[in-house]
């Protein structure tokens, strides 16, 4: 990694944007080729019968939790 780092130091500013572009475009793609759906963490708490309902499992959480904050 640090060979890399030394190596875009070598690069001009407009270079370097080219190549910070080119970058994200490579993490858009990757980003589109696995849909949210099959992310793992999608689901994973979906046999627990306390989480069935999110949003109030979160309220409850935040009472519990934030009880002392004003």
């Amino acid at each position: 990694m640090q060979d890399i780092v030394k190596a875009l130091d070598t690069l001009s500013d407009d270079e370097l944007r080219a190549l910070i572009a080119e970058a994200q475009a490579m993490l858009r793609t990757r980003a589109r080729r696995t849909p949210i759906s099959e992310d793992p963490a999608i689901g994973m708490w979906a046999d627990r019968e306390d989480m069935k309902d999110s949003a109030a499992w979160e309220r409850e959480a935040r009472k519990r939790e934030w009880r002392d904050v004003p």
